[in-house]
C-alpha cells in the first residue's frame, strides 16, 4: 500500500513525513522545500498473534516490540500543490501525477490558521480555503484527461476512460460505476468533472491531518466547521511533537511507546527537559499527537485494509525457513489468499492450490476474501 501526502507548500507536510517514516529529508520554515518527492517506510500498529499463541515471533518484514507489528506501508511526500497546477502552474501535473501513484492520501493543512496560501506566516487564514483548492485541483487535472478520452459515436465510454487513466491505478469498475450511478450518457466537461470526484472520492481517497493543533485555540471548532464544509475524515496532530519523540527515542533520551506516553531517559540541559515537558502536555491532552491515529484512520478506516499473516507450516506457524511469524502484509479490502499468496511471490500464486485458516484448520474458500488478523496457509 502506498500512501501520498500532499498540501499546500509550508504547512508541515514534510515534517509529517520524517514523523511517520524518520527519513532523513529537508525541513524547514520557509516554502517549496520539497521538490522531487520523497519516499520511505511508515509502519502501523498492530497486535501479533504471538501473544494469543503464547510464542514469540520472528519477524522478517514487519518488526515486533513487546507484542505490537509495525506493518509497513509506502509513504510519498509530494512537493506543495499550488493554486493553477492543474493547468501547469509550479510543479503543475508533476505533483499530481506523482500523487496519483498513492492508494489514499494525507492532505496536511495548518488548523492553527497561521500559514497563507503562499505558505507564509500569517494569523487567522481559513485552512478550507486550501482543502478547496486541492480538491479544486485535483478534479480539474483528472476531469481534462477524462474529456481528453471520451468516447466518440458508438465507442465504449468505460475502456475509453480507462485507456486515458491507466496509470494512475483507477480501478476500471469505479470508472463503469460512476458512470453508472452518475448516469452519465455524455461525456462533456461537466460530466467529466463529476466523474473525476467520483473516481478520486473511491480510489484516492483523502484524509485531512488537521497539524499544529497544540497551536490552535478553538480546534474542536475549527474542526466541526470544516466537517460541515467538506466530507472527509479529519484528524487532529502534531507531527513537530511527533517527530520531537522519535528523534528523542533514536538518541536515546527517551522510551516512547508511540501512543500515549514516554519516559525520559536522560536530557542534556533545561531547554531539553522544558521541551519535554511540553510535549508530554500534549500528549495528555490530546491522547497522543495524532499521528499514528492518522495512518490507522487512512488504511484501516477509510480503504478498510486487513492485515494478514501468511506461513508455510499451519501447526508451528513457521515459514520455510522455520521463522515463526515471520511476515504482515497489509492487504486491500476484498483480497483473496490468492492474491495473498502473489504478495508473497509471483510464484505462489501461478502455483497456488489453496489456503487454510490455521487457527481453524479449515480450508478457506478460494473466492473468500481474507478477514482482519488472520494467519493462513498458502498452498502450493
Amino acid at each position: 500500500m502506498k500512501i501520498g501526502i500532499i498540501g499546500r507548500t509550508n504547512v508541515g507536510k514534510s515534517t509529517m513525513y520524517k514523523a511517520l517514516t524518520l527519513e532523513e529529508v529537508a525541513v524547514e520554515d520557509r516554502p517549496f522545500t520539497t521538490i522531487d518527492p520523497n519516499r520511505g517506510i511508515g509502519y502501523v500498529n498492530v497486535d501479533c498473534p504471538e501473544k494469543e499463541f503464547h510464542t514469540k515471533c520472528n519477524p522478517h518484514n514487519a518488526p515486533c516490540i513487546d507484542g505490537t507489528r509495525y506493518v509497513p506501508v509506502e509513504i510519498i511526500d509530494v512537493a506543495g500543490l499550488i493554486e493553477g497546477a492543474s493547468s501547469g502552474k509550479g510543479l503543475g501535473t508533476k505533483f499530481l501525477s506523482e500523487a496519483m501513484e498513492a492508494d489514499a492520501l494525507i492532505e496536511v493543512i495548518d488548523i492553527s490558521g497561521k500559514t497563507d496560501g503562499s505558505g507564509m506566516k500569517t494569523e487567522g487564514y481559513d485552512p478550507g480555503r486550501d482543502i478547496e483548492m486541492v480538491r479544486t485541483e485535483l478534479i480539474s487535472w483528472m476531469g481534462s484527461i477524462i474529456l481528453r478520452y471520451k468516447p466518440k459515436s458508438g465507442e465504449d465510454k468505460v475502456n475509453n476512460i480507462y485507456r486515458g487513466l491507466s496509470g494512475l491505478r483507477i480501478n476500471q469498475e469505479t470508472i463503469k460505476n460512476g458512470i453508472k450511478d452518475l448516469g452519465i450518457k455524455e461525456v462533456d466537461e461537466t460530466a467529466a468533472g463529476k466523474l473525476a470526484e467520483y473516481i478520486l472520492s473511491r480510489d484516492k481517497p483523502i484524509v485531512i491531518a488537521c497539524n499544529k493543533m497544540d497551536a490552535t485555540p478553538e480546534l474542536d471548532k475549527k474542526i466541526s466547521d470544516l466537517k460541515n464544509r467538506f466530507g472527509y475524515e479529519f484528524v487532529p496532530c502534531s507531527a513537530a511533537a511527533e517527530l520531537t519523540l522519535k528523534e528523542a527515542e533514536k538518541h536515546g533520551y527517551v522510551s516512547y511507546n508511540g501512543k500515549t506516553d514516554f519516559a525520559v531517559i536522560k536530557t542534556d540541559n533545561s531547554e531539553q527537559e522544558k521541551a519535554l515537558a511540553t510535549i508530554k502536555n500534549i500528549l495528555k491532552k490530546y491522547n497522543g499527537t495524532g499521528v499514528r491515529q492518522l495512518l490507522e484512520k487512512v488504511i484501516f478506516t477509510v480503504k478498510s485494509y486487513k492485515v494478514v499473516f501468511p506461513v508455510v507450516d499451519e501447526k508451528r506457524l513457521t515459514d520455510g525457513n522455520g521463522r515463526i511469524l515471520p511476515d504482515a502484509y497489509l492487504v486491500r479490502n476484498g483480497a483473496t489468499p490468492r492474491e495473498v499468496a502473489g504478495m508473497i511471490h509471483s510464484d505462489f500464486a501461478e502455483k497456488y492450490k489453496g489456503a487454510i485458516d490455521c487457527r481453524t484448520g479449515l480450508k478457506i474458500k478460494n473466492d473468500e476474501p481474507v478477514k482482519n488478523g488472520q494467519i493462513i496457509k498458502i498452498i502450493v
